[in-house]
């Protein structure tokens, strides 16, 4: 558990591994549906609450409407998180000698970190302006260590590279998740968005695993 309490009184409970508006229930990772560990397509995707969910049913992500008789989801995405919470999530499910896999990676804001505090309890990562002075190059420098790190050792042709974050270099991505209409906060994409970011990843799926198999 990372459990806080604020100067102003505030509580705040967080969990990253599960999170669902920080309560410690209600993680995504398996699909009510498509479960089955048998199926030719595994398809596995990371990144914070735009790949989690927020706002709307796990039924209207973009991981669940990845799947069908032949592609079973698993939803790692954890709101609040950065890249780096998103490849050591990799690096747990990860089998080298698995063909079926398939990683999509939706990046968040690439200033986004991982920071404990000496009790242990992780900050959110825009509290970390407050801390730290990251400028643009250590920003770039971060995201590009994790990125090349990611396809060497597990391959560029296993992982669909997507993001949120327009200050990301586009020639690193595959895809663009974009905001078509947004949940009841104004902050996250809503369902049309979901299903135009499916349709998208389906034509690079199909491309880059069906049409050569």
């Amino acid at each position: 558990d990372n459990y806080r309490v604020y100067k102003d009184g505030t509580e705040e409970s967080l969990n990253i591994y599960e999170n669902n508006f920080g309560k410690l229930e209600g993680g995504r990772q398996h699909d009510p549906i498509y479960n089955n560990p048998n199926s030719k397509k595994q398809v596995y995707t990371f990144g914070c609450s735009w790949t989690y969910g927020w706002g709307v049913e796990q039924t209207e992500t973009f991981t669940h409407l990845l799947g069908d008789e032949n592609t079973a989801v698993h939803n790692y995405g954890a709101g609040g998180t950065g890249l780096d919470f998103a490849v050591k999530t990799l690096s747990e499910v990860y089998i080298p000698e698995s063909r079926r896999q398939i990683f999509i990676i939706t990046v968040p804001h690439y200033f986004r970190r991982t920071w404990f505090d000496d009790d242990g309890v992780v900050y959110k990562p825009w509290e970390l302006k407050e801390f730290v002075d990251f400028n643009e190059y250590n920003n770039y420098f971060y995201f590009l260590h994790q990125y090349n790190f990611v396809n060497k050792f597990v391959g560029r042709d296993k992982i669909i590279w997507g993001t949120w974050d327009m200050d990301l270099p586009a020639e690193y991505f595959d895809v663009f998740f974009e905001r078509v209409d947004y949940t009841d906060d104004g902050l996250h994409p809503g369902h049309q968005s979901h299903k135009q970011y499916t349709d998208n990843l389906k034509k690079i799926i199909k491309e880059k695993y069906e049409s050569n198999r």
